[in-house]
């Protein structure tokens, strides 16, 4: 990743990383998924980490899943989140069993300015998959589902 000054981090997408990046502009979310033994993969990589085969397929999940932890971040912070806080950040495991970071957003992607209190962020909560653009990048973020 890179900082811009005082943007916010741009992921820089490479080989192993651009189909992931292609499909979150596109409103998919991709995960790598090993043919041979079947294991799902996180972090993006040109061979499987269980069984060494090469090539691991990009398959669309739904995105759907539970939060397995979350933190707030609050003032002091890069100048680009300085409008944002307090947001939520949160670990989600998708059904699948993959873990991803992302912000708690509204039903429309866009950050909640909350420490997550009233909208009841708590552990083992499900959450539903939705996209937010920050700076011209498109970054999976999740809501709470009802």
């Amino acid at each position: 990743m890179s900082v811009g000054d005082p943007g916010f981090p741009i992921p820089v997408p490479d080989q192993d990383t651009r189909p992931f990046w292609d499909g979150c502009r596109r409103g998919e979310l991709l995960i790598q998924r090993c043919g041979a033994c079947g294991k799902w993969l996180w972090q993006p990589r040109p061979i499987c980490s269980s069984c060494q085969t090469p090539d691991p397929t990009w398959t669309q999940v739904s995105g759907d899943g539970a939060i397995a932890s979350w933190t707030v971040l609050r003032p002091p912070t890069l100048p680009a989140f300085a409008a944002m806080v307090p947001f939520v950040v949160l670990l989600v495991t998708l059904d699948e069993g993959v873990r991803l970071l992302g912000y708690l957003v509204d039903d429309a992607g866009r950050v909640l300015t909350t420490d997550g209190g009233a909208e009841g962020v708590r552990t083992g909560r499900r959450v539903r998959l939705r996209f937010h653009d920050q700076a011209g990048t498109i970054l999976p973020c999740w809501t709470l589902a009802d």
